[in-house]
């Protein structure tokens, strides 16, 4: 039996964001056009729920971390922010921070 390796381009630190930003952006994508109770039965509660003045919610969700690098600690963060309107739809989701942070504490596919 012959076996092959398969060969894998090297990785930038450049490709490595950009498969970072594009599973997260596949795993927020979906609360989008849903009901508020969906991201947050995923997400858990938010840190911070505000009403809006078109009647709908400002939904923020925010994780804190930090990394040692060369003996510097470094605070890395993400934030996931939702819009609802009035009928508590999500009508937007953007995330914010440290993209490879976000796709690791924000990775866990929904139940």
């Amino acid at each position: 039996m012959l076996l092959l390796a398969a060969c894998a381009e090297p990785q930038t630190p450049e490709s490595y964001v950009a498969a970072a930003k594009e599973r997260f952006s596949e795993r927020i994508a979906p609360y989008q056009d849903h009901p508020s109770a969906q991201i947050i039965g995923d997400l858990g509660p938010p840190d911070q729920d505000t009403p809006t003045k078109e009647g709908g919610r400002k939904l923020v969700w925010e994780r804190h971390d930090s990394k040692t690098i060369e003996d510097k600690v470094l605070p890395i963060v993400c934030t996931v922010t939702a819009l609802t309107n009035s009928d508590d739809m999500v009508y937007f989701v953007m995330a914010g921070g440290n993209t490879v942070y976000c796709s690791e504490v924000f990775a866990a596919n929904p139940s």
